[in-house]
């Protein structure tokens, strides 16, 4: 079975858990039932209880980092918990590896996110080069395969957001180097830029990630290098605000974080705390309703976008005819 079919959550689950022992479930369910119970007043009780576990092999150290990273993911407003979480789970070592000084918890959780980044950025790809094609075929030919694409998108969109956030929680933890943060996720966002394949989402996880780490960022840059890296990144970022291809809100975006840095790192804007369960709940199915009418609208934009690049191109054509003429 294709594995970005879709399914419904239920049969996700169970296609999660086949291969697990007894024990394994056992665990996950124990970790699950914590983890949706965690809220501030309740974390150092909630976490000693997780960290209680026997985590003794390699199994079972990769159910908790996949639990781990699939709740920061998907559970934005609560990012920083699970990244605080994250830097306690430190601490659990397998017994006969208690005297390393690494973690295999941090070893293997940043190479999730790592490995989640890369691949996001593929299937972005993959999926903008799908549209591509769609946008030439008939209108009843592509109009259903428009609407499940943008759905997919919207779905991937989520999840780098939710990623490139929990980095940068985890930078700000001291989890992650200011090295990586610059040279390989920075960097590789706007190596995009340079390629002319820079889309909304990508600028979009830049400026969630400037916003996420700018301060401790540009504080620690502590060499020429460093500083100089940090600079023309963030320069590289601002003037993609002055690029009238990008829509207004993006272009908005883009200034928000620039006044951000003016103002010392220092939101303007008091952001959004931790809410109870419940509040979630009724949150992402509200998220989930706009996210249909988005969809909807979205389709309807692809379509007078792309009645306006034809009639751009009728005009450029024409323009050069009217140049040839003159020049004869």
């Amino acid at each position: 079975m294709d594995e970005n079919v879709w399914l419904p959550k239920h049969r996700k689950c169970l296609k999660e858990e086949a291969g697990e022992t007894a024990e394994l479930k056992k665990i996950r369910g124990y970790i699950m039932t914590l983890l949706n119970r965690m809220v501030p007043e309740n974390f150092k009780c909630l976490t000693d209880q997780i960290l209680q576990l026997n985590i003794d092999n390699i199994e079972k150290m990769e159910l908790l980092v996949d639990i781990t990273f699939k709740k920061a993911i998907s559970e934005p407003l609560y990012t920083q918990t699970y990244a605080k979480f994250s830097q306690i789970a430190q601490t659990v070592k397998f017994p006969e590896e208690q005297h390393v000084k690494d973690s295999p918890f941090t070893k293997m959780l940043l190479n999730r996110c790592q490995k989640e980044f890369f691949r996001e950025r593929s299937e972005e790809d993959r999926l903008s080069k799908r549209m591509e094609e769609l946008l030439i075929k008939s209108i009843t030919e592509k109009s259903n395969q428009i609407e499940e694409l943008l759905y997919q998108r919207s779905k991937l969109k989520k999840k780098m957001l939710g990623n490139i956030n929990f980095i940068g929680e985890l930078y700000n933890l001291g989890m992650v180097s200011s090295d990586t943060i610059i040279c390989q996720f920075i960097k590789h966002l706007l190596d995009k830029k340079e390629q002319g394949k820079m889309v909304d989402d990508d600028i979009e996880c830049l400026a969630t990630l400037f916003s996420t780490v700018g301060l401790k960022l540009e504080k620690e840059c502590d060499n020429d290098e460093q500083r100089k890296a940090f600079e023309e990144s963030f320069v590289a970022f601002k003037d993609l605000g002055s690029n009238s291809n990008y829509t207004n809100r993006i272009r908005f975006m883009i200034q928000d974080v620039v006044e951000l840095r003016e103002n010392n790192w220092v939101p303007r804007r008091v952001e959004a705390k931790p809410q109870r369960i419940e509040d979630i709940h009724r949150e992402h199915a509200r998220e989930e309703q706009e996210k249909k009418m988005e969809a909807a609208l979205a389709t309807k934009n692809y379509k007078r976008e792309k009645k306006e690049r034809k009639e751009r191109q009728k005009r450029i054509a024409r323009t050069g005819s009217s140049k040839i003429r003159s020049d004869s």
